[in-house]
């Protein structure tokens, strides 16, 4: 889930080259080494002077490793989501190094959002991004996350995952004021969302498996409000 799919690029600012790094994202994200796409995406590299490390980064041969702990996860979000977001955001022109922080956060801050709102989906496809040791602390195991059971230790488990998000929300709010034009439009819009996401998941003590996560009428509304009113970020 990182930010600024193709349909967030104005149509003559490189939507078309933002449209060939996406492919190539979701290619590698399913296991897919597709050598077309990673040929593309290269060649888009070679015309703006972007770094192809971050392409090739993204394609993990073993597919999404096992999650032992909290720094396995941020290595995977990091080489995954972290270097695609980097790719778009120096597409943009944002090539300055005190923002590859932030936006590496930032790509974090959505990973984090999008597992916890898609978590049983994931299950189902074999793919695990809660930390081993968290679960094996609180006493959870993959029958308990399979089906739900929402135990005190599962909430405390998925309680844990959504203060790593709000963290790296926190981490990467600078955007604001680095950022300009539609993609800071875009980076308020992500980041108000995902915190009332956030907030919807808490307020539902956690179950994210008897229906969708959306957001309400109401939340959209408020995350509206304190985009357009400037009172989100500070």
């Amino acid at each position: 889930m990182p930010p600024f799919a193709p349909s967030d690029w104005p149509r003559n600012e490189f939507r078309a080259e933002a449209e060939v790094l996406w492919q190539w994202h979701y290619a590698a994200q399913a296991g897919e080494d597709s050598s077309v796409h990673r040929s593309k995406a290269h060649a888009i590299c070679d015309e703006f002077n972007l770094p192809a490390h971050l392409v090739d980064a993204q394609f993990i041969e073993e597919g999404v490793p096992t999650i032992h702990t909290i720094t396995d996860l941020f290595d995977y979000m990091d080489r995954s989501t972290g270097s695609h977001a980097l790719l778009l955001a120096k597409l943009a022109g944002y090539t300055a190094n005190w923002v590859e922080d932030p936006i590496r956060k930032f790509g974090r801050a959505l990973f984090l959002t999008r597992s916890l709102m898609f978590l049983k989906e994931d299950l189902q496809a074999g793919r695990q991004f809660i930390p081993l040791d968290l679960l094996q602390k609180h006493n959870v195991d993959s029958t308990d996350l399979m089906e739900g059971r929402l135990s005190s230790g599962l909430r405390s488990v998925l309680w844990k995952q959504v203060v790593y998000a709000r963290d790296a929300y926190a981490s990467c709010r600078t955007l604001n004021s680095d950022l300009s034009g539609w993609c800071r439009r875009r980076f308020r819009i992500y980041w108000t969302g995902g915190l009332h996401t956030l907030a919807r998941i808490e307020s539902r003590k956690f179950d994210v498996w008897s229906k969708p996560v959306e957001l309400t009428l109401l939340d959209k509304t408020r995350v509206y409000l304190q985009v357009y009113t400037g009172k989100t970020i500070r």
